[in-house]
């Protein structure tokens, strides 16, 4: 009994796991009135991962949002569209006379 229970637990956990899909996500900080609108650039991800959690990692990952409070976060399925996404975003945000700062991933910058 214990033995057809923990394999259909091992079955169940490997349908789920491999149920999710690889995505792409950016996170926009400041995004209601600046005075600086921080845009991330695109992370990949999968789609088990909650908003919470992305706002978590990108907080680590970009210490520009550190300490900003107002952070959404945008997932997309092609790397084509969260690149317009942030294409889009930028044009926005300049119509409106807001700073846009473009945050690269860290890891990028360093030699």
């Amino acid at each position: 009994m214990k033995k057809t229970i923990l394999l259909s637990f091992l079955l169940l956990s490997g349908i789920v796991t491999f149920g999710q899909n690889t995505i792409w996500s950016h996170a926009i900080g400041n995004w209601r009135n600046g005075p600086v609108v921080y845009i991330t650039e695109l992370i990949e991800t999968t789609e088990s991962f909650t908003t919470p959690q992305l706002i978590e990692r990108y907080k680590a990952d970009f210490p520009a949002l550190k300490d900003v409070t107002d952070i959404d976060v945008l997932r997309f399925g092609t790397t084509e569209e969260g690149e317009e996404s942030i294409r889009t975003l930028k044009a926005k945000y300049g119509m409106r006379k807001l700073e846009v700062e473009v945050l690269m991933i860290p890891s990028l910058l360093e030699p």
